[in-house]
C-alpha cells in the first residue's frame, strides 16, 4: 500500500497518534547511517520522505515541550524534490536579519571576523549531563561550539587567534545559552577561506581596522582572564554606556549606599527553587516547572527589593533578588516570609536602617536583553 501524503501541519492524534506543535521537526540519523546518508540529503534540499518513525523526544533532549523527531532508517522512502541544493553555495546573512528565537529550527550561515576564542569550558545541566563548548566571537555576533562538534574542529579553532581571520559558518541555530548565540549543529560547516564579494569586502574591512579589532580583542581577553581583578567603577561611567560599547559577559563592581532600602519596597513571592519563576504552588510543595522543565522543584519564597545606588558620581536603579536580598538584609528568605505573612514589619524595618547606613560592594552586568535585544540594562551578579 502506497503511503499516504500528509504535511506537518496536518499531522495530529489520528493521523500518526501524536499531536505535533509548529511546522518542524527533526530528524535523526544514528551510527553507520550517518555516512550513508550523507550524500543522499542535503542541505536545503526539499524531499518527499515516507515510512519514517516520528517519535516523542526525550524531555532531557527536547529544545522545547512536546518535541517531536523524525528517525530514518533502511524502510524510510526519500525521493528529491529539487536538483543540487548546494549549487548555491553559502547563503550568508546580516546578524541583523537573523530572528533572536532560541527555539526556531531554521539554519543560517553568517560570515565573520573571528576576533576572539575562548577555551573549552564545561557546563552542568540540570539533569546532570556534562557539556562542553567553546565560544567564537565576531563583532556582531557569538558562535558556540558544542560537544563532538567542537572536538571535530579543535585543530581548526586552535589555528585562529594569532590573527583576525575572515571565516564562514554554515548550518548554525539559534540557542538561549547567555541571552542569545548561533550554536553548532551537526550539519555545521566552517569555511576558512571563504570566497566572494562578501568575503573580500569584509576581509578589506578587516585590514583596514586592525586597531578596533585589537581593541575588542583585548577587552575580550580581560573579561574571560580569571586571575584580572575588576577595580570600582563610578555609577557615572555606568551611565555613559551603551549597547554598542558592552559585551555580554562583562562585569564591573560598584561600591555604594542604598539609601531607598525599606521594608515598602521588599516584596515576597512563591516561586521555583530552581529557576525562580512564580508559582500558584504552596510553600514547600514539590511539582515540576513547566518553565526550566525540572521535576522536583519545590516552592519557596522568593523576595524582590527594589532600591537606588548611590556613589559620588550619580545614582541607578537596582533591583535584588532571594540569595543577594538574604545577603543584605542579613534574614533567611523563610524568614521574611513569615515576617511579611504575620505584618510584623519592625524586624524588618530595622534591618533596612541598618542597611542603608553601610557602604555596599556590589557587581552589576548586563541583562541577556543585550544579546537578544541590543537593550542595555543592567542587573546585580553578586
Amino acid at each position: 500500500m502506497k503511503p499516504e501524503y500528509k504535511p506537518l501541519k496536518e499531522l495530529n492524534d489520528k493521523t500518526l497518534k501524536y499531536k505535533t506543535k509548529g511546522f518542524t521537526m527533526k530528524g535523526a540519523l544514528f551510527d553507520s547511517d550517518i555516512e550513508k546518508y550523507a550524500e543522499a540529503l542535503e542541505r536545503n534540499g526539499e524531499y518527499e520522505l515516507s515510512n519514517a518513525i516520528i517519535s516523542a523526544v526525550p524531555p532531557q533532549h527536547a529544545s522545547k515541550p512536546n518535541e517531536y523527531s523524525i528517525i530514518i532508517n533502511a524502510r524510510a522512502q526519500i525521493s528529491p524534490l529539487t536538483t543540487d541544493a548546494t549549487a548555491l553555495g553559502p547563503q550568508y546573512q546580516a546578524f541583523a536579519t537573523i530572528p533572536r528565537d532560541p527555539f526556531s529550527t531554521e539554519l543560517v550561515d553568517v560570515l565573520g571576523v573571528v576576533i576572539y576564542v575562548t577555551a573549552p569550558k564545561a557546563i552542568f545541566r540540570s539533569q546532570g549531563i556534562e557539556d562542553f563548548v567553546h565560544f567564537i566571537y565576531d563583532r556582531s555576533f557569538t558562535v558556540s561550539l558544542w560537544n563532538d562538534v567542537l572536538r571535530t574542529h579543535e585543530e581548526t579553532l586552535n589555528s585562529w587567534p594569532d590573527s583576525f581571520n575572515v571565516v564562514g559558518v554554515l548550518a548554525l541555530t539559534g540557542r538561549s545559552y547567555k541571552g542569545f548565540t548561533l550554536s553548532s549543529t551537526m550539519s555545521i560547516r566552517i569555511i576558512t577561506n571563504p570566497e566572494g564579494e562578501k568575503a573580500d569586502a569584509l576581509r578589506a574591512w578587516a585590514t583596514n581596522h586592525q586597531n578596533i579589532l585589537t581593541d575588542h580583542r583585548s577587552k575580550l581577553a580581560e573579561i574571560h582572564s580569571s586571575t584580572t581583578t575588576t577595580p570600582v567603577t563610578k555609577i557615572e561611567e555606568i551611565n555613559r554606556k551603551r549597547a554598542s560599547n558592552t559585551w555580554q559577559e562583562e562585569r564591573f563592581n560598584l561600591r555604594v549606599t542604598l539609601p531607598t532600602a525599606s521594608a515598602e519596597n521588599l516584596r515576597l513571592y512563591l516561586g521555583c527553587s530552581k529557576c525562580g519563576r512564580r508559582t500558584n504552588e504552596t510553600i514547600d510543595t514539590t511539582f515540576r516547572c513547566t518553565f526550566c522543565n525540572v521535576q522536583s522543584a519545590k516552592s519557596e519564597p522568593r523576595p524582590i527589593l527594589k532600591v537606588d545606588a548611590v556613589d559620588d558620581s550619580g545614582s541607578m536603579a537596582l533591583t535584588f533578588f532571594a540569595k543577594e536580598v538574604e545577603y543584605l538584609v542579613g534574614i533567611p528568605c523563610t524568614e521574611m516570609w513569615k515576617l511579611k505573612e504575620n505584618d510584623n514589619d519592625e524586624v524588618l524595618a530595622e534591618k533596612m536602617f541598618s542597611l542603608r547606613q553601610k557602604n555596599v560592594n556590589i557587581e552589576i552586568g548586563p541583562t541577556l536583553a543585550l544579546s537578544t535585544s541590543r537593550v542595555l540594562n543592567w542587573t546585580v551578579r553578586s
